[in-house]
């Protein structure tokens, strides 16, 4: 069930990887801001083409550098975005987002060292609607005896006990039960031992904690 949810809840997200090898001194930027709108705009069809419900789409950019002679690379986050079907680039974004990225994971900068261009990587996020979990809490007009299932023996800690059986989507939010129990819906039972009690809250969940 909770997987379900996450497909109907979730934002939606394609990413695609292009090598570029650049070198940052004497960066054209005009070159890479027109492959970065292509980029965007090919994972933006595929995002659109998904025909679920979103409210806007956010293009993300990220560019794999290093000095080189290095053997690894940083993620540096650009601070821009696809804007009517172009992108916003200055040389001195592209340096000064990576000295920062560089700064906050080694401590320090290499001065006098080449930087180098190694992968532009691009997403597209499409933003869903806001889901109200309240949706999913059992019915305002039930009530703990109309979910009620009777009774059956279970086995704990080495002896016999009557436990109750409840519908467990039928309890209503601010029910509390005490354990020995039995909890059944249509994918799952829950065990509520003798000693633990459970409560459901205002959204439905679940929560199976020890007696007092």
């Amino acid at each position: 069930m909770t997987s379900a949810l996450g497909c109907v809840i979730a934002d939606i997200r394609h990413d695609q990887v292009q090598t570029l090898n650049l070198m940052l001194d004497g960066l054209d930027v005009n070159r890479l801001s027109a492959r970065m709108a292509s980029e965007a705009n090919a994972a933006l069809a595929v995002v659109e083409a998904a025909g679920l419900p979103i409210e806007r789409i956010e293009t993300v950019f990220e560019l794999d550098m290093h000095y080189v002679g290095q053997t690894h690379t940083v993620a540096v986050p650009l601070p821009t975005q696809l804007r009517d079907g172009a992108v916003a680039l200055a040389p001195e974004m592209v340096r000064s987002a990576f000295e920062r990225t560089y700064q906050t994971s080694f401590s320090r900068l290499l001065p006098g060292i080449p930087v180098k261009i190694v992968n532009l990587r691009t997403a597209a996020i499409g933003r869903r609607p806001r889901f109200d979990l309240a949706a999913l809490a059992p019915d305002a007009g039930t009530s703990l005896r109309e979910a009620r299932r009777g009774t059956r023996r279970v086995w704990f800690d080495g002896a016999w006990q009557e436990a109750a059986i409840y519908d467990r989507l039928a309890m209503p939010g601010g029910t509390t039960i005490r354990g020995p129990a039995v909890l059944e819906q249509p994918d799952a039972t829950t065990l509520i031992d003798p000693d633990l009690v459970a409560r459901v809250d205002r959204l439905g969940n679940l929560i199976v904690e020890r007696a007092a």
